[in-house]
């Protein structure tokens, strides 16, 4: 790609990704008003500070999108500033692990934006992940710094390399296999083995453990709801017998290896098919480093199933594991050799696959809904808060029945706090005074869910019967949404 103006090789990467960022950033504003998965869950746990919110995550990326909120506002621009500047992270911490990879900057830069021929980055990223993106800018960084220790162990190294250890932790829970599989692949490699025998790493864990201290002793006054919260995470539909389960569990976990890198394996395979070979010459430790770590995460995470973990493992949670893969298989790439032409129909792909994702994005929400494949991006919601304004309800105290209406609505009434029975642990200060309003998406008039109902308190007061809203899903004429609502006094909400 050519430049107006001269830019160095780290400005040009830079400025690709930025220009790639800024390009998804507009069209997630532009194509819906509406919150995808796991937004939903930032609009509604970042409305204050708290030590936890959802019992299945940690807090680290609620309190800076909290942070983030106070100066960008309560909306989509303040959640999908804060991704999108997450995602810019992730690509760039990437690249300066490939600067010390490879000999070329080139390679490394072909290398971190690799990812884009990967399901969760090409796609899944700009619909609804937060905190997979949060753990790949820690998982990256925590490789960097532990690269960078093997070059020159310092006192200020290994303080980072707790702290970022420790903010993995807060990140996401699973950071910990990967820090276990990192540290294990160390110790067979001598230069980094040095590092870990390092009396110094007694400061990483203080540093590490004295990071995660306040979450984990909110944790651990509600252990028995996370564990019940963790416990039932990947075991649908799980088999009976040990035997099938883990037979289940390791096909599962197959498949996700699998499906995470497509079709970067099928890619790299038809422009690189000496990738499989073993390379000619011992690959560099930094390499070998992220190839056991890699093949080290995928083995612990096996041992997690036959232990009795989970049965159906999602393509979505590997980037613990495979964050790396495109790093350590362009290195192995670089080391058996390639061709010019080869490198041009590899860059000529990643440059395409973007643009196909962008077209199949904008099908999927202008043309889907005129077949009746609507989703949840084109649920009006924005309509409906305006009906519910015009139904009398200006701010308050909205619960919400369901992650997607609670966190919608957020949105939709900026200076009113939602609260939401499926996090029950978790309560934002009141905004002042105001009104009670409970609201739920029914289907013929239905009435309020059961579970909502027990979780207003009406002090002595009976309910007024229920009225009922509704509108057009977004650019359907045929499917509706409709939304039942509770209009109570203030006193009426918890």
């Amino acid at each position: 790609m050519r430049f107006p103006i001269q830019l160095s090789p780290h400005g040009q990467f830079a400025a690709i990704v930025v220009a790639y960022c800024l390009l998804h950033l507009g069209l997630r504003l532009f194509l819906s008003p509406v919150l995808g998965t796991d937004d939903v869950e930032q609009a509604i746990c970042a409305q204050s500070l708290a030590l936890g919110c959802d019992l299945r995550q940690p807090p680290l990326y609620t309190w800076l999108q909290w942070l983030t909120n106070q100066f960008a506002g309560t909306g989509r621009l303040s959640i999908f500033l804060f991704k999108y500047g997450l995602l810019f992270l992730t690509y760039w911490l990437l690249y300066r692990i490939g600067l010390r990879l490879f000999a070329q900057s080139a390679t490394a830069g072909i290398a971190a934006l690799s990812l884009w021929l990967t399901y969760p980055f090409a796609v899944s990223v700009h619909q609804g992940v937060t905190h997979s993106l949060l753990l790949s800018v820690l998982l990256a960084a925590s490789f960097l710094v532990a690269l960078r220790l093997g070059e020159r162990r310092t006192l200020g190294g290994y303080v980072l390399l707790g702290l970022v250890l420790g903010l993995g932790l807060l990140a996401k829970y699973s950071f910990a296999l990967y820090a276990a599989a990192l540290a294990l692949a160390a110790l067979g490699l001598p230069r980094y083995r040095a590092l870990l025998l390092d009396v110094r790493l007694v400061l990483t864990a203080l540093v590490a453990v004295l990071v995660v201290t306040p979450h984990s002793l909110w944790a651990w006054e509600r252990l028995g709801a996370m564990q019940g919260a963790l416990g039932g995470i990947g075991q649908h539909n799980a088999p009976a017998g040990y035997g099938p389960r883990v037979a289940s569990g390791l096909m599962s976990l197959a498949s996700a290896l699998v499906q995470f890198l497509f079709p970067l394996w099928l890619i790299l395979l038809i422009f690189y098919p000496r990738l499989l070979r073993p390379p000619k010459a011992p690959l560099p430790d930094a390499l070998r480093l992220a190839g056991r770590t890699i093949a080290i995460s995928a083995g612990l995470l096996a041992l997690v199933v036959l232990l009795g973990g989970p049965v159906e493992i999602k393509p979505r949670w590997m980037h613990v594991v495979l964050l790396l893969a495109p790093l350590y298989l362009f290195g192995r790439i670089e080391a058996a050799g390639y061709s010019a032409g080869a490198k041009r129909g590899y860059v000529a792909s990643l440059s395409l696959l973007p643009l196909l994702v962008i077209a199949a994005w904008l099908g999927q929400t202008y043309l889907a809904p005129k077949f009746g494949q609507v989703t949840r991006f084109h649920a009006p919601y924005d309509r409906l808060a305006q009906q519910l304004h015009s139904a009398g309800f200006e701010r308050g105290t909205i619960v919400a029945d369901g992650l997607h209406l609670a966190g919608n609505m957020r949105i939709a009434f900026p200076e009113s706090r939602v609260v939401t029975p499926a996090y029950p642990h978790y309560r934002p200060p009141m905004t002042g005074s105001g009104q009670c309003l409970a609201v739920w998406e029914s289907r013929h008039h239905s009435a309020a869910p059961a579970e909502l109902i027990g979780y207003l308190n009406k002090a002595g007061r009976p309910a007024p019967a229920p009225r009922y809203i509704e509108a057009d899903y977004r650019h359907s004429e045929r499917e509706r949404m409709e939304l039942g609502f509770l209009l109570l006094p203030a006193a009426a909400c918890p």
